[in-house]
């Protein structure tokens, strides 16, 4: 059986945006703060995401995403005990720490045990989103407004909200995953094409455009939570649209 083809640059992109989440939360110098590029992994994921019937899919996601989520959670769980006991009695350790899974959480609260997997949480709470959506039988255009919709309500009313597995924290990156199924492969084809350098050169230059008229329109003027909200989320997608074009 032929083996699927990968997109090499694709791959690379969402290396980079591992990497840096990583160095964002390492000790670094100042003058290379940048933010982490998550909507970025999320718009690159949502490429690839395919609505297969509901057992299959969910088979796909126990092994692609809730097996390495519980290898490495307890993997980390053990390397905490070992830690905490080279220097402490074991009896002082809190071993309840382990179902801080099951607690509820707000915005940019994390698990107590290996934080960083609330990415992992996101890709799950993401995928079963839109999986919903699609199998509504909605329109695209329909499934995009629903997802900014969504990624609305969770900027504005589910951030500060406690929920399972990091939701309120997922909620707002949804339209970028959602795009990334929406769009993405519309733009890796034109991208792709004969005359894909030029193309990708003409998207990032539009990319760019949008993304200094949306910094413009954030400094001159003084936007109400909703509009700034918007702004940011178009700001935010051209940037990364530019990223990728010229990567």
């Amino acid at each position: 059986m032929a083996q699927k083809k990968r997109i090499d640059y694709i791959d690379y992109l969402k290396g980079l945006t591992i990497l840096w989440v990583v160095w964002y939360h390492t000790s670094h110098p100042e003058f290379v703060d940048y933010p982490p590029t998550m909507p970025m992994f999320f718009f690159l994921s949502g490429i690839f995401f395919k609505p297969y019937p509901l057992l299959e899919f969910i088979k796909k996601k126990i092994n692609t995403l809730l097996i390495p989520f519980a290898f490495f959670y307890v993997v980390y769980y053990i390397y905490l005990i070992l830690q905490w006991s080279i220097h402490n009695p074991l009896s002082s350790f809190d071993f309840s720490c382990f179902w801080g899974i099951f607690r509820l959480y707000k915005s940019t609260e994390s698990f107590p045990v290996n934080p960083p997997l609330w990415f992992i949480c996101a890709l799950i709470n993401q995928q079963f989103l839109i999986y919903f959506l699609v199998k509504a039988n909605l329109k695209r255009v329909a499934i995009g407004i629903s997802a900014l919709l969504i990624s609305l309500f969770g900027v504005f009313y589910f951030y500060d909200v406690k929920a399972p597995f990091m939701i309120s924290r997922c909620m707002p990156y949804f339209i970028f995953y959602s795009m990334g199924y929406l769009t993405g492969r519309h733009i890796l084809s034109l991208i792709d094409v004969e005359h894909g350098i030029k193309t990708s050169r003409q998207l990032g230059l539009c990319g760019l455009t949008v993304f200094i008229l949306c910094w413009f329109i954030k400094s001159a003027y003084n936007l109400n939570h909703f509009l700034g909200a918007l702004v940011s989320y178009a700001e935010i997608f051209v940037n990364d649209l530019s990223s990728k074009v010229f990567l």
